[in-house]
């Protein structure tokens, strides 16, 4: 059978291969007929279908309507948003460049804008202080300035301002969520939450309490010189805290507002589920809200009352000028010393709330800095003190901490200097060993030196120096030397405890001599013999941390030469060798 619509056209034009399929011709041309057109466009549409070019084609054709027909629709927003904003932090990162070329035109006068604002409400207040600085009024606003520590500016501001719209709340009236706040003052801003769930709260109170309406609510409070004005909306409230007393027609000014929101955001308010964020375009509507009006002030004035006022006002200030400079000249007096005080730095200082103030470091063993405000001429309740306590690394201060914490024995001295505290002075291995221990814990010291003579080294030129004496050709002491047994004994006994306590070791080495006499051999067996006895005499056995060996060197080495009879004595003798330092032994390996 032919493959296709085109093949069984060619085979009916050519008569075909075989005769005997007319009828099967006669029903496929009959199926072309039917169906065919629309196969045909099954066959292209699928064939453009596969073609990804043929669709960024039709794709982009229809995107820019599409776009706009959804232009205020917030899931196309939402779904924009993640990509353009990759996009745009990406070219900046390549090149800032162009971004900033492209906002120059609209950054520029908004900067200009917001610029001058601000010197606007600078130049305004600054000619409301202007105009009510000399007159009789002003002076009492001067004497309320300095009692209450507020700047005049404040307190003129708070005479003169007839109203003034301080915040502005605009509430989800559903959930009585905050969806947006705005303020003159930012430092307001951190309470917008407390204070959007507190008229929620009062206006639930209210309604329980006195059996108002649902559809009713509380439209105004008053709470000293603030009065809160709430206007309601089918979705949103809008709160305004107003200072002074408000006119009837900034109702109508928060009724247009919150109108324009619901004309503006209405269907944001509908499905408004926790997120706030868009309705940061309800901003430049609040701010029409935030509205202030000044009393008119009669500026006629006689010239008389002009002189008077001028030199009260001018009698004042000489007064307070000389009382300022008089407390400020003894307050840098005061802070000078404390400056010069060792263990004590001072981080801040200056006037604030009607009080001087100063905070800053102290060491605890510095100076209290209360004790110096009686010779400066200052009031001690004037003066509001704060000390963060440290440590101080001045030399006083270091060898007075380390006195506290070592107790050095009498007549040994510290000193320390670039985090070395040195010691001088006779003192017990055991004070050394714990001071090398808790040194570094001081502050300012790394390490700890004992200049003196160690104990230890003490002992050991101690016992190196004695010798005992034997008789001529015997093993045995020769008369009158147990006190010098006793001694040696001693001296081994305080070297072991010296070293158990720094926990090391030595090695104790006994070392038996003979005269001249007799022969090399015998006197290598005598030597030792009489090594041994005095080991035995010094009982090793209970030395811990001394390793005692013994040796017998003959007549090799002599104490002095000669063949006199005294100098032989001398010879006859055991001899002591100290080896410090030596790594731990085992007490099985001791010769």
């Amino acid at each position: 059978m032919p493959d296709s619509l085109a093949e069984r056209r060619d085979q009916r034009r050519t008569g075909g291969p075989n005769p005997t399929d007319a009828g099967d011709d006669t029903l496929d041309e009959l199926r072309s007929l039917i169906v065919g057109p629309e196969l045909e466009d099954v066959l292209a549409f699928r064939a453009r279908l596969a073609d990804p070019a043929a669709r960024t084609r039709d794709v982009s054709s229809v995107l820019p309507a599409a776009i706009a027909q959804r232009a205020n629709d917030p899931q196309l927003a939402r779904a924009l948003g993640p990509p353009v904003e990759e996009a745009i932090t990406a070219s900046v990162r390549r090149d800032p460049q162009p971004l900033a070329d492209a906002l120059f035109p609209a950054i520029g006068p908004a900067i200009r804008k917001a610029i001058a604002h601000t010197l606007a409400s600078m130049m305004d207040s600054l000619n409301r202080t202007v105009e009510h600085s000399v007159s009789w009024r002003a002076l009492q606003w001067r004497w309320t300035a300095l009692r209450t520590g507020k700047p005049f500016a404040e307190i003129v501001l708070l005479n003169t301002l007839q109203y003034r719209v301080e915040q502005v709340f605009l509430i989800h009236r559903e959930s009585s969520l905050l969806l947006h706040h705005l303020g003159f003052d930012p430092r307001s801003l951190a309470d917008a939450d407390q204070i959007s769930a507190m008229l929620s709260a009062i206006g639930d109170f209210v309604r329980d309490s006195f059996s108002v309406g649902a559809t009713e609510s509380v439209d105004a409070m008053r709470v000293g010189e603030l009065t809160v004005i709430v206007e309601q909306g089918p979705h949103a409230l809008l709160a305004g805290v107003v200072r002074g007393t408000p006119p009837p027609e900034l109702r109508r000014i928060f009724q247009e507002a919150l109108e324009h929101i619901h004309r503006q955001l209405g269907e944001e308010l509908e499905a408004f589920k926790g997120d706030a964020s868009v309705f940061e375009r309800a901003r430049p509507v609040l701010e029409t809200c935030l509205v202030s009006h000044f009393r008119t002030t009669d500026k006629r004035r006689g010239s008389r009352r002009w002189v008077i006022a001028a030199a009260l006002v001018l009698v004042a200030l000489g007064l307070w000028t000389f009382l300022t400079v008089r407390e400020r000249r003894l307050w840098n007096g005061y802070v000078q010393r404390l400056n010069a005080e060792p263990g004590i730095v001072v981080m801040a200082s200056g006037r604030r709330s009607g009080k001087f103030f100063v905070t800053g470091l102290r060491d605890p063993l510095a100076v209290n800095p209360a004790t110096l405000v009686a010779g400066s001429g200052l009031e001690a309740g004037s003066i509001d003190s704060r000390w963060e306590p440290y440590q101080a690394l001045q030399p006083d201060f270091v060898i007075a901490r380390a006195r506290d914490l070592l107790r050095p024995p009498p007549g040994v001295t510290l000193s320390w200097r670039d985090g070395l505290l040195t010691a001088s002075g006779a003192a017990s291995e055991r004070w050394i060993s714990d001071s090398e221990r808790l040194a570094p814990a001081i502050a300012g010291v790394r390490r700890f030196e004992y200049e003196g003579t160690r104990p230890d080294a003490q002992l050991k030129s101690r016992l190196e120096a004695a010798t005992l004496r034997f008789s001529k050709g015997l093993t045995s002491l020769a008369p009158g030397q147990e006190s010098a047994v006793r001694q040696i004994a001693a001296l081994a006994a305080e070297l072991d405890e010296v070293l158990r306590v720094r926990g090391r070791r030595a090695v104790l080495e006994i070392i038996g001599h003979t005269d001249s006499d007799g022969s090399e051999s015998s006197n290598a067996v005598l030597s030792r013999t009489r090594a041994e006895v005095v080991r035995s005499l010094l009982d090793s056995a209970r030395l811990d941390a001394l390793d005692v060996t013994v040796r017998g060197v003959g007549s090799a080495s002599p104490l002095v030469t000669g063949v006199d009879e005294r100098v032989k004595e001398r010879n006859r003798r055991v001899s002591f060798r100290v080896r410090l330092g030596e790594e731990p032994a085992s007490r099985g390996t001791r010769q």
